[in-house]
């Protein structure tokens, strides 16, 4: 912009020139043709005051150039002025976000490296107030089943297995509000996708031992939403707790596939990609990947970056494909699935669902703004473009067909 204004400025100064070139020609002499003759003085005053009103003329042109001229050079001056400035702003701001991103990369780190310390620490919390718990409630505990039981824990009977951010934060919240269901260590434990290389027993020492409480026994549970979509995890949980129960949350495939997206920007792990681009990147890894189903890559080696790098953002959202695998692993009647718009909308409904499938005793939390509180919830600072979700719902739509047809259900998606 500045250049411009500065080769306006001299275009400018050029017709002020050739202005004043022709106005200095004409008060030089009188035109060598047509003009009056020297000894007519009528048509020489004529001809005079028509000079006259033309030099007048053109000494207005003159200055209007040059306060043209004056103007430009003012603009030129002020717009390169401040675009110094705005470039050493710029700079300095993408400094600022270098810092920000780097920040933010180290605390991730510290996270994961907290993370691995969270289970020793909520095992530890678990296994002191269980002890207060027992020795409170002694007198009304049967001695005989629990002398049977591991004292350092148990495995759990149902896993939350997903799917990534369609609720299972919330579900688990209440789950393990009941009196009848025991935390374990954190929520998601990882143990059947990161960690299936330490033994059982310290898989059982994330949860805590059984207890009694009214003359039921009591039963425990995680939820890592990863285990759905991992293509290893039905196979070595069914080694290891093959009589578990099941409970998936489906979420309309196009808002998790938005969603997931936003949750993996926030942790940083993409800042370079905008959404619109990461369909269409994601959409090409799904159809080159077309020549090897889902659930033929049992033998392939399960590579980390499949499970978090964009190549996964749309394969994550084609449920069907996911539920098949577990199929193969654990029946019809020890798996639940439920659509996550239902859980939101009709909280103590879907709920209560999930208790009767537990084999739990009817229970609502205390209060209802504790049964309608969504955890782990996104915000997004704008929506979707309708053409991107088009183009979903319309690359969606055959795979959740074929969900309605594996369910029996139709989820209206």
């Amino acid at each position: 912009m500045p250049i411009f204004r500065f080769k306006k400025a001299i275009d400018i100064a050029r017709n002020a020139k050739v202005f004043l070139d022709l106005e200095s020609g004409i008060a030089r002499g009188m035109p060598p043709n047509g003009g009056p003759q020297a000894g007519d003085p009528k048509n020489a005053g004529r001809h005079m005051r028509r000079q006259k009103k033309m030099i007048k003329g053109r000494d207005q042109e003159i200055s209007r150039l040059k306060s043209e001229l004056r103007a430009a050079k003012e603009r030129a001056y002020a717009e390169s002025g401040a675009s110094r400035i705005a470039l050493a702003d710029a700079m300095q701001y993408e400094e600022q976000a270098e810092d920000l991103r780097n920040v933010r990369q180290h605390i991730n780190a510290q996270k994961n490296r907290l993370k691995s310390k969270d289970h020793e620490l909520f095992q530890l919390k678990n296994e002191a107030r269980d002890i207060m718990e027992r020795l409170a409630s002694l007198q009304d505990e049967p001695p005989t089943p629990l002398s049977k039981e591991p004292e350092v824990g148990t495995l759990p009977d149902f896993l939350v297995i997903g799917a990534q951010k369609c609720g299972t934060t919330t579900l688990y919240h209440h789950l393990t509000q009941h009196p009848h269901v025991g935390r374990a260590a954190t929520k998601e434990l990882h143990y059947f996708d990161n960690y299936f290389d330490k033994s059982v027993e310290w898989y059982r020492r994330c949860f805590p031992p059984p207890k009694w409480t009214d003359g039921r026994r009591t039963i425990t549970g995680e939820a890592t939403p990863k285990y759905l979509n991992h293509p290893a995890v039905p196979e070595r949980a069914a080694a290891v707790v093959p009589r578990a129960k099941l409970i998936a949350l489906l979420r309309n495939p196009v808002d998790r596939t938005y969603s997931s997206f936003h949750h993996s920007a926030r942790n940083g792990r993409r800042e370079d990609m905008g959404f619109e681009e990461a369909v269409e990147a994601s959409l090409g890894f799904a159809e080159a990947e077309k020549t090897q189903p889902f659930g033929e890559e049992d033998d392939a080696p399960v590579r980390k970056h499949d499970l978090l790098d964009i190549n996964g953002l749309i394969k994550r959202s084609i449920y069907v494909d996911q539920l098949q695998r577990w199929s193969r692993f654990f029946s019809d009647e020890q798996m639940l699935v439920l659509k996550s718009e239902d859980f939101f909308e009709r909280t103590s409904e879907t709920l209560g669902r999930v208790l009767d499938f537990l084999g739990l005793p009817d229970w609502e939390p205390e209060t209802e703004s504790e049964t309608s509180r969504v955890r782990n919830k996104g915000t997004y600072k704008q929506g979707m473009a309708p053409a991107t979700r088009r183009r979903l719902e319309e690359y969606f739509e055959p795979h959740n067909q074929r969900l309605y047809e594996y369910l029996g259900v139709d989820f209206g998606w």
